[in-house]
């Protein structure tokens, strides 16, 4: 992929989903923009952004989906649910005893398997609460993502990553060869697309949000007013859940890491909420030093059958330059 075509690509996503990523995020992006191509049908990288330029809103944010959509499994990063399953949710238990409501975000949720793992473990660590409302909430930038989400069907691969069979027996159940979450784990959960970017539409209040390898890939002044505005939909004194290792600009002002627990953090007190408008920049700041014919690429077009563009695309291309 040329030096030109990779920095236009992340163009796209500091534009539509905030991510700052740097150079060094090269091969990823790159194998990404190949298994596009290859299951969209396009000959080369060069004709995908060809077509990108012409500004088609509905292929950018295929595209941007599909460059943004996270790995993840079930219970990823197991000390950080043993902790939320056994430090987190009794606490929630008593501080909730009389509202009997429980609302936990997971922010960046992919295709399902966090939200899902947050309602397992509710499931198996709060007994008896029966009566109380529970609502667990799963968003993601990705539409894609959110469709496999709220289908709640996973491969043999997908339950075994971070599942024992106990668990997966417990949880799901078998249709035509699929894994498919039971009923009572399913009615616990709700998806909905959401950007970060995009301004809150609701006023709903959390007591745990989950905001997990997300926060990372946007650059830091962006991050600042994200954590502001994630404080905004805590309950006071609600927990935060972060990626192990994160930092993350802005943190310490609005939350205090709770000593012991892995990647948990707890809202201050009354802080102050700044102005949350975040400015989409379009710009790309870093510039690869090497030369485009130096760069290796899963999507360089001599490893793949070539099509020029069609004369419309070129025509279009020579008018706006």
């Amino acid at each position: 992929m040329k030096k030109s075509d990779f920095e236009y690509v992340l163009s796209l996503l500091r534009q539509y989903a905030g991510w700052d990523l740097s150079n060094d995020k090269y091969f990823i992006i790159d194998k990404k923009l190949y298994n596009f191509i290859c299951e969209k049908g396009y000959p080369s990288v060069e004709e995908l952004i060809a077509e990108l330029k012409l500004g088609q809103k509905a292929l950018i944010w295929q595209v941007v989906e599909a460059l943004t959509l996270s790995d993840t499994y079930f219970y990823r990063d197991y000390p950080v649910f043993k902790g939320f399953e056994t430090y987190m949710l009794p606490q929630l238990r008593e501080i909730n005893r009389s509202s009997k409501k429980l609302r936990i975000w997971s922010l960046g949720c992919s295709t399902g398997q966090e939200t899902y793992s947050i309602a397992m473990a509710v499931k198996n660590n709060l007994k008896g609460i029966s009566d109380w409302k529970v609502d667990i909430i799963g968003t993601d930038i990705s539409n894609y993502a959110i469709s496999r989400a709220q289908k709640g069907v996973y491969s043999q691969f997908d339950v075994q990553r971070g599942l024992n069979m106990r668990q997966i027996l417990d949880n799901f159940h078998q249709e035509n060869g699929q894994w498919v979450v039971n009923d009572d784990i399913a009615s616990m959960v709700e998806f909905r697309r959401y950007n970060l970017l995009d301004e809150l539409t609701h006023s709903d209040l959390y007591d745990v949000i989950f905001c997990r390898y997300v926060l990372q890939y946007f650059a830091p002044d962006i991050q600042e007013k994200l954590i502001a505005k994630i404080y905004s939909r805590q309950v006071p004194g609600g927990f935060l859940y972060l990626g192990v290792n994160a930092k993350i600009e802005g943190l310490e002002h609005f939350y205090e890491p709770v000593g012991g627990m892995d990647c948990l953090f707890q809202a201050k007190p009354d802080v102050e909420i700044p102005n949350l408008e975040i400015e989409k920049v379009t710009a790309q700041k870093d510039t690869l030093e090497r030369d485009e014919d130096d760069i290796p690429s899963f999507v360089r077009p001599s490893n793949l059958s070539y099509r020029a563009p069609t004369a419309e695309i070129l025509n279009e291309l020579k008018k706006r330059d």
